[in-house]
């Protein structure tokens, strides 16, 4: 299953899926759930640049700007997010795995983006919510956008760590049972 995730920053969508991984780990086994993000690259040509792995409002900016060439120049991210995907299946075949129970999380903010990976390979969409960081100001398009797409599951993040690890065994649960998420 492929899952877009997306969410303000700050609203705990890494926290989130690296509780999912951990969870799918221990119930599927290693490798059975992946998580990218379509800056992954972006930032590995950005500190080719110069860019320190800071994410003030300006360094966000430009890792957004620079997201957009590449989008623009030759839909980069997405070619990437593919071709790791495409990679992920070998591993998941490799171990004798199931591919429908296991997951794979792009890390997304753009609705086009979000929709491309909807289309094109039939992923699910996903917001972490936060009400403290949802509808602050944000210093770039791609993060002040997240709420302009009709996402297929919302996780609300409001409370503990451990309410949040609930929700994500929750999701567990249901994705494995084949239930509707």
């Amino acid at each position: 299953m492929i899952v877009v995730v997306n969410g303000a920053p700050r609203a705990g969508k890494d926290t989130f899926c690296e509780m999912v991984q951990k969870i799918m780990e221990e119930r599927v086994g290693p490798y059975s759930c992946r998580i990218i993000s379509t800056v992954d690259f972006v930032k590995e040509v950005a500190k080719f640049c110069g860019w320190k792995g800071q994410k003030t409002p300006k360094d966000r900016k430009f890792l957004s700007d620079l997201k957009d060439i590449l989008t623009q120049w030759n839909d980069v991210p997405y070619k990437v997010i593919i071709s790791s995907y495409e990679e992920c299946k070998k591993i998941w075949k490799q171990f004798g795995y199931d591919e429908e129970k296991c997951l794979y999380f792009i890390m997304c903010r753009e609705p086009k983006e979000i929709q491309k990976f909807v289309d094109g390979m039939g992923a699910w969409t996903l917001i972490v919510e936060r009400k403290e960081v949802d509808n602050l100001p944000q210093s770039n398009h791609a993060d002040s956008e997240i709420h302009n797409y009709h996402y297929d599951i919302r996780v609300k993040n409001n409370y503990s760590l451990e309410h949040l690890k609930i929700s994500a065994n929750i999701f567990v649960e249901q994705f494995l049972k084949g239930e509707k998420l």
